[in-house]
C-alpha cells in the first residue's frame, strides 16, 4: 500500500477515510496502522494483502507485536 489514505467502510456501512500511519511486514503478513484524520489518538491495525483487501489481526500475540511496532515508530518521530 503506497497511498497515503484509505477508505473504510464502518459497521454502519459509511464510508470513512482513514490517514495511513504506516505499514509494515512481519511474520510473513504485511500490517496498516491507519487513523481518522480529525483523531490521531485512535489507532486502527488491520492485515492487508496485495490486493489491498483489509483483515482483521487474529491473536492478541499479533496485536501486541504491532502495538510495539507503533510504539517503536512513535519513539523515533
Amino acid at each position: 500500500m503506497k497511498e497515503d489514505s484509505i477508505f473504510i467502510t464502518d459497521d454502519n456501512g459509511k464510508e470513512v477515510e482513514m490517514k495511513i500511519l504506516l505499514t509494515f511486514e512481519a511474520n510473513e503478513k504485511k500490517y496498516v496502522v491507519v487513523y481518522e484524520e480529525n483523531n490521531e489518538d485512535e489507532l486502527y491495525s488491520f492485515v492487508y494483502d496485495d490486493d489491498g483487501n483489509l483483515y482483521q489481526i487474529e491473536t492478541d500475540e499479533e496485536l501486541q507485536m504491532v502495538n510495539e511496532v507503533v510504539g517503536a515508530y512513535e519513539e523515533e518521530k
